[in-house]
């Protein structure tokens, strides 16, 4: 359970981080070996895939966030994993995602010529228009302090995916 979700017994703030009280975050293996990314590279891309609904039916559309390519060729099914499992990082705060600050030196043309984002507009039911958002995320303090935790005591680098 993340710490946002009940008061600190120490200061009574809604986070533990506020008084200094250790917090204990458990993740999967693969989330720890995606956050051990920012380790190296502190910003990384991200992209939101959309489809926006011009055929007067009911809903916005269906939307696929955050999306990060770990290869190019990844398929659609890949990208939904590696989307759930940077919403979790997210929802625990130990990342940002941001639309509105894309990396000014990441070529987001890969990101519109893959096969997922092919694959996510052939999945549109009715005629929709396809578009991406450029983006980026970065690790917070809290992430940070993750990352040290797991460097020292939990995953070997050889591992990272």
């Amino acid at each position: 359970m993340p710490c946002q979700s009940h008061s600190c017994a120490g200061c009574g703030k809604s986070c533990c981080a506020a008084c200094g009280t250790r917090q204990e975050i458990r993740l999967r293996r693969k989330e720890a070996g995606f956050l051990l990314r920012f380790a190296e590279l502190p910003f990384l891309p991200a992209a939101r895939f959309s489809l926006r609904r011009l055929d007067g039916r009911g809903g916005e559309g269906e939307t696929l966030a955050p999306v990060f390519l770990i290869t190019p060729a990844d398929p659609l099914s890949t990208v939904r994993e590696t989307a759930a499992l940077l919403d979790r990082l997210a929802e625990l705060q130990l990342i940002s995602v941001s639309y509105t600050e894309p990396l000014s030196r990441h070529n987001y043309a890969e990101y519109v010529n893959a096969p997922a984002f092919t694959e996510f507009c052939a999945q549109a039911d009715g005629f929709a228009v396809p578009e991406i958002e450029n983006g980026s995320m970065a690790l917070t303090a809290l992430g940070q302090d993750a990352i040290d935790d797991l460097e020292l005591y939990v995953l070997p680098r050889e591992e990272m995916p």
